[in-house]
């Protein structure tokens, strides 16, 4: 995106002095000898029009790319960070943050990095995708990057020490896991006094089920336009509605 981006604004750099340079020599300096001066400047313009069209179809083209890969590269660490559950053992925890910290995610740091809208300054779609779908996923890989060392002294047995681990695992655990409590009342009184109650728990993916949101709302009209995203959406919903068999 970046390449097609910066060849877009030189072509439309040169093709604008140019005929600029034409008009110039036309109405300020009419004379044979410009004429041929004027002609050199005009079929600069044209080559330089014909590369902004083309620049613009490519930058398209990858930018659709580029938010697919991302899209793609994201959904597979999003599938890694999903097999952590609550109820694992501490050393089962510890084993899977370590699994997940050598999980490749050069191609979906590279995807963002490739990452250059034409309009940011308006849409703001680059800063929208850092702060609702890049820096949380960084902020967790960079959280878990700085308990590797420790992890790895426990399970060698270098380091065992079980309550800095429980701390160390439960730091990563709220990026993952949002959890929550509370006593629903299932008895009362006659003066509508609480008796008795059970205490209520829910655990949800909070990191996944985020990151997951935005993909399939913004991010989708990002990537392949709002009338697109639309079409495809509806016509995904008239598959999915489809009886079986």
């Amino acid at each position: 995106m970046k390449i097609y981006k910066k060849l877009t604004f030189v072509a439309m750099i040169i093709a604008a002095a140019s005929l600029a340079t034409a008009m110039i020599m036309h109405y300020f300096l009419p004379c044979t000898e410009t004429d041929f001066w004027i002609n050199v400047c005009l079929g600069i313009f044209g080559s330089a029009f014909l590369t902004i069209l083309t620049s613009i179809m490519s930058y398209n083209h990858e930018k659709e790319k580029t938010l697919e890969r991302f899209l793609y590269h994201t959904r597979q660490i999003l599938t890694v960070a999903n097999k952590y559950q609550e109820h694992m053992t501490l050393e089962e925890k510890i084993r899977f943050f370590l699994e997940y910290s050598e999980f490749d995610k050069i191609a979906w740091d590279a995807d963002f990095g490739n990452m250059s809208f034409f309009s940011e300054k308006i849409t703001h779609n680059q800063k929208y995708i850092y702060c609702s779908i890049y820096k949380p996923i960084l902020d967790f890989n960079q959280a878990v990057a700085n308990h590797v060392r420790h992890f790895r002294w426990y399970l060698d047995g270098s380091r065992k020490n079980d309550a800095v681990m429980q701390k160390s695992v439960g730091e990563l655990q709220g990026y993952l896991l949002r959890i929550t409590e509370q006593d629903i009342p299932t008895e009362y009184d006659d003066d509508g006094n609480v008796i008795s109650s059970c205490h209520y728990k829910a655990t949800e993916p909070k990191l996944v089920f985020d990151v997951k949101k935005e993909l399939s709302g913004r991010y989708y009209e990002i990537m392949y336009g709002k009338r697109k995203a639309a079409k495809l959406d509806k016509e995904l919903n008239e598959q999915e509605a489809q009886p079986n068999g």
